[in-house]
This record gives structure tokens, sequence and C-alpha cells, in this order.
């Protein structure tokens, strides 16, 4: 196989890895926010005080805190890879969603693609 075929097939091979490992950290952020409002709607309905489950609620946050402080450690890891792509046989090759400067609009919005059109009409 030759050097840039080779190259190519492992980048590909880390962009689908990456892009899967993203999903599931936002996977995670969105159960545990569905958590937290089947949480409160559960003792509401129960009729119990606000007071009533609170370690609970201490827990979750705890849970929410530790799955955004992944998601900050995933932009490192991208700043990582651009490192290491500079550094590397792999200069020459986009690697699919590592380049963030190539997704247009401001960076708000790209994380957001249906922000884009609130952004248009604003």
């Amino acid at each position: 196989m030759k050097r840039a075929a080779k190259a190519a097939s492992i980048a590909a091979r880390l962009h689908m890895a990456l892009t899967q490992a993203e999903t599931g950290q936002d996977q995670s952020i969105a159960r545990l926010g569905r958590l937290a409002e089947t949480l409160t709607r559960s003792r509401r309905e129960a009729g119990l005080s606000p007071t009533v489950g609170q370690p609970v609620f201490d827990a979750l946050s705890r849970a929410m805190a530790a799955q955004i402080e992944s998601q900050r450690a995933m932009v490192d890891l991208h700043q990582a890879l651009a490192e290491v792509q500079d550094r590397t046989a792999f200069r020459g090759i986009k690697l699919g969603g590592l380049d963030k400067d190539d997704i247009p609009g401001p960076r708000g919005l790209r994380m957001f693609p249906r922000l884009s059109l609130v952004e248009e009409t604003a």
C-alpha cells in the first residue's frame, strides 16, 4: 500500500472513531438531561417536597459536570491531533471533522447548524 493511501486509511479510521466518541458524549448528555426532567416530574407527581431526593440531584449534577468536562477534553484532543497532523506525513490529508476551520460560519453555529437560519434572519 502506498504511503498516501495508508495515511488516508488511517485518517478515515481515526475520523470514524472520533466521531463515534463525540456522538456518544452528546447522547450521554442528552440522556442525563432527560433523566433530570424525569426525576423532577416524578417527584412533583408523587407530591414530594423538593428537599426529598436532593442527594440524587446532587449526584446527577456531578455526572453531568463530568460529561461536560469530557467534552472539553475532546476539544483538547482535537487540538492535539491537529498538532500531530502538522508534524507528520498526515499534513496534506484532510482528516474530516478535525479541520473545523473548513466548516463555514461562526463556531457556535457550526455546532448547531439549525440555528444558522435564525442567525441569517436576525
